[in-house]
């Protein structure tokens, strides 16, 4: 069971995204295409002349996904993107610890729904590649999970590597992450065996391949096809060359984008003094932001210095729609508005730049919870809010009776009181002061009792108001989206994977809807 959810609630802080959902011209005028306009996108995009030829980089994609023991069908999807035509939606995240959170999730169903949905619109192989940012080194990001244990306490399984600040690309499956995937297995137990063995490691497995393999292995049915930096690295030549000879190109373009954004009220979120910019990557070191060549040095591939290079937040996207032939980007709410910034630099750097279509947003709700909120009259959308407060929904749903009895109670207390004040002023200014924290304690004393009352009388009626709290907890913890906290290893574990492949063929991308989704255990 499904329904729709006002996004505003869970993004009122991200005012661009929600114009942009809204199809305010002040966000969309930041993008070169709309999703009104797919027929000219791809069209640019399958003129687009690569710098490499679709063969070569469909071999290094067979290859690598032929690593992960990718399915027959992703196998068979990387074969169709060698026709000039096809073309491919991206989405990317880091390889956050068995999966990161929810959102991952439902980012790559939105590159797969999006990827056929723009299929059958165009009548050509429209192919979904998820981008494993490998790269990366916010070593933090990627380094824990969390997830709900039995009572709806949230709680944190994490490990440390003694290579922080390196690229997660270099980091192996060491005994600190053998060490929290044992406490995963103990502490959040499978309900199926088969959903279990989608997160397990390989002998031959590093750490970000390992994550690949969940992807491939979790999306096999939807021909999912896995890429990470490493792989396209020695494609990218002629993109690092520019890069590093173009700086003032790339500033300037980021700096236009940035002034407007401004002018139209919408925070900046590239750093300008530093976005646009390449890193290197040592052998075996901390990747390290890289200064451009020298004006007046040799900027030919022979000429390029013997480093490793890898790509910022802003020029992450541009290699990759150079080498691969996007039609279409899926964003959060964050991303989005920092791809407003690129317009420029793609026009500069003549690619084509791609659709932006917001990725898919969702709350997940055991089915008993969400009954719970019908038998208290209460929306989800309440629920959802940051201003949710369980105690204030207890107090509504007493009795007529009960809460006029405490009412009562109220005022014959403070009727009682009153008299002594005058009495003790008398007798000494200063016990003014004593007497209204000795109303203040006594008034408490009956705000308590009365909570304790309402609770026993809801539980005559078979509600609990313990579960209501906790129900808090599982839709905002930490008070934010769900999407952005909870595990998503921690949600197959209970539920299976059903509910996933059903997201798949739900919705359309050109209708952004934060949708609510009702589930049962599988143990139930």
């Amino acid at each position: 069971m499904t329904q729709s959810i006002d996004p505003r609630i869970l993004y009122s802080e991200s005012p661009f995204f929600l114009d942009f959902i809204e199809g305010k011209k002040a966000a969309t005028e930041f993008f070169e295409h709309s999703l009104t306009s797919v027929h000219r996108m791809a069209e640019a995009r399958q003129t687009f002349p690569s710098q490499h030829s679709r063969s070569e980089i469909c071999d290094v994609l067979h290859e690598y996904n032929r690593t992960l023991d990718a399915s027959a069908v992703a196998m068979g999807n990387i074969e169709r993107l060698r026709d000039p035509k096809a073309l491919c939606v991206i989405g990317g995240q880091q390889a956050g610890f068995l999966g990161g959170p929810l959102f991952v999730i439902y980012k790559i169903v939105s590159v797969i729904r999006a990827a056929t949905w723009l299929s059958n619109r165009l009548d050509v192989p429209v192919l979904p590649v998820f981008w494993l940012a490998s790269e990366d080194h916010d070593f933090a990001e990627i380094n824990h999970l969390r997830w709900l244990d039995d009572s709806e306490a949230l709680q944190t399984i994490s490990f440390d590597w003694e290579g922080k600040g390196h690229p997660i690309e270099q980091m192996p499956i060491t005994g600190a992450v053998r060490h929290a995937f044992d406490e995963v297995s103990r502490k959040i137990p499978f309900s199926r065996a088969s959903d279990a063995t989608i997160f397990k490691p390989e002998e031959s497995d590093d750490y970000c391949r390992w994550h690949a393999r969940i992807w491939s292995r979790l999306f096999s049915q939807d021909g999912l096809i896995l890429v990470e930096p490493r792989v396209l690295r020695p494609l990218a030549d002629r993109f690092f060359v520019r890069a590093l000879s173009e700086p003032d190109v790339i500033r300037a373009s980021l700096a236009q984008s940035a002034s407007r954004l401004t002018e139209y009220g919408y925070p900046v979120l590239l750093d300008l003094s530093q976005s646009g910019t390449l890193f290197e990557i040592p052998t075996n070191g901390k990747r390290q932001r890289i200064e451009p060549l020298l004006e007046g040095t040799p900027t030919t591939i022979g000429h390029l210095p013997a480093r490793t290079y890898s790509t910022d937040a802003a020029l992450r996207p541009l290699l990759a729609d150079s080498l691969l032939p996007t039609i279409a980007n899926i964003l959060g709410p964050s991303e989005l508005a920092y791809h407003a910034m690129l317009c420029p630099l793609y026009k500069q750097w003549n690619i084509p730049q791609p659709l932006a279509i917001p990725r898919q947003s969702a709350t997940i709700i055991p089915k008993a919870s969400f009954k719970l909120l019908s038998d208290l009259g209460v929306e989800i959308s309440e629920a959802l809010s940051s201003e949710f407060k369980p105690a204030e929904i207890v107090k509504r749903l007493a009795s007529d009776e009960l809460n006029s009895e405490f009412a009562k109670a109220q005022a014959r207390l403070k009727k009682a009181l009153l008299p002594l004040k005058g009495y003790l002023i008398q007798l000494d200014p200063g016990l003014a002061t004593r007497w209204r924290q000795t109303v203040d304690q006594a008034r408490h004393q009956v705000e308590r009792l009365e909570d304790r009352a309402i609770r026993a009388e809801l539980a005559r009626r078979g509600i609990s108001v313990k579960n209501l709290q906790r129900l808090k907890v599982s839709l905002r913890p930490m008070e934010k989206a769900q999407e952005r906290i909870l595990s998503g290893v921690s949600i197959v574990a209970k539920h299976g994977v059903e509910w996933i492949h059903k997201m798949t063929t739900r919705g359309e991308p050109d209708r952004f809807e934060h949708q609510l989704i009702v589930l049962e255990e599988l143990n139930e």
